[in-house]
C-alpha cells in the first residue's frame, strides 16, 4: 500500500474516533476522559468542611435585637465608645446585619496590582456562614470595594453583610438579593488601579471604631455597634433580658400608664 494511503487512512481513524469520544467543548477529542481526571478550582471546595461563626448560637436573641440595645449594654458596662461614624449606612434601611468579624485593609495605589483582587477573592474564599467582612478604606478617593458579583459570592458563601467605610456600587443587583451592605455612599469607580487590599485578618479601624478578627459586629439603619469578642457573652445576655423588658415598658406605655411610673418600675425608657 502507498504511504499517501496510509496517512489516509490514519486520519480517518483519528477523525471518527475522535467523534466516537463526544469531542466537543474546546475540540478536544481527549475531553471526556481529561473531566474525571481534571482538579477542581478552589472555589469548588471553598464551602465544605468549614465551622460557621460562633454567634450563631445566639441566632434567635441577636435577631431580635437591635444596635442601640447592644450599646446600651455596653454603656453601664464602662465600654461607651462602640459605635461607627455614622456615615456609614445601609443600602436600605431595612438591611440589617450582625455576625462574627473577619477583616481586611486596604490602601491606595497608582498602578494595576499585578494580581488585582487577590486577597479580596480568598478572605471570600476563607469565610464562613455568618461571618461579616469588615473592611478599612484607607484611600485618598472613594472607589468601589463591594459591588454585585463579590454579593453574589458572599450569598454563596451565606455571609451575613458587609460593612465598609468606603464605597459600593451595583446597587440594583445588590438590592435585589438583600444582601446587607453598610457603606459610606456609592461610586462608579472601580478600586482596581485605585485601592488595593495590603492586609487581611488583622485589627483594623473601621468607621472610627477599632475591630479586630472575631469580635461581633451588629448593624443596623440605627448604626453599626463592635462588641470586643471577650465580652460578647456578657453583653448578649443583658442585651436579651433588656430586650424582653422593652417589650413589657412599651405595652404598659402603649396603655396608658404613667412615665414616670413605669421608669421606677422598670428602670429601662
Amino acid at each position: 500500500m502507498k504511504p499517501e494511503t496510509i496517512n489516509r487512512k490514519r486520519r480517518s481513524l483519528l477523525t471518527h474516533g475522535a467523534s466516537l469520544l463526544g469531542a466537543t467543548v474546546g475540540g478536544s477529542m481527549l475531553s471526556p476522559f481529561l473531566a474525571g481526571c481534571e482538579t477542581k478550582p478552589e472555589s469548588n471546595r471553598s464551602t465544605a468542611n468549614k465551622q460557621p461563626s460562633k454567634y450563631l448560637k445566639y441566632k434567635d436573641k441577636l435577631d431580635k435585637c437591635f444596635s442601640a440595645v447592644l450599646q446600651d449594654v455596653m454603656d453601664g458596662m464602662g465600654v461607651r465608645v462602640q459605635c461607627m461614624d455614622p456615615e456609614i449606612s445601609p443600602l436600605l434601611p431595612s438591611m440589617k446585619a450582625w455576625g462574627e468579624a473577619v477583616t481586611i485593609y486596604l490602601e491606595t495605589v497608582t498602578e494595576v496590582p499585578a494580581k488585582p483582587f487577590q486577597m479580596e477573592m480568598e478572605l471570600l474564599d476563607d469565610s464562613r456562614e455568618g461571618q461579616i467582612i469588615v473592611a478599612q478604606c484607607n484611600a485618598r478617593e472613594r472607589s468601589a470595594f463591594w459591588g454585585g458579583l463579590l454579593t453574589n459570592a458572599a450569598v454563596g458563601h451565606k455571609l451575613s453583610g458587609v460593612i465598609i467605610d468606603g464605597g459600593a456600587r451595583d446597587y440594583n443587583e445588590i438590592v435585589e438579593m438583600n444582601f446587607p451592605v453598610f457603606c459610606k455612599g456609592l461610586s462608579p469607580y472601580d478600586s482596581l488601579g485605585r485601592m488595593d487590599a495590603k492586609e487581611r485578618d488583622i485589627p483594623i479601624e473601621c468607621g472610627g471604631i477599632r475591630v479586630s478578627p472575631g469580635d461581633l459586629v451588629f448593624a443596623d439603619v440605627d448604626g453599626t455597634v463592635v462588641v470586643p469578642q471577650g465580652i460578647v457573652d456578657e453583653v448578649v445576655a443583658k442585651a436579651w433580658e433588656k430586650v424582653r423588658g422593652e417589650s413589657k415598658v412599651r405595652e404598659e406605655l402603649r396603655s396608658g400608664a404613667s412615665v414616670v411610673a413605669t421608669f421606677e418600675k422598670y428602670g429601662i425608657l
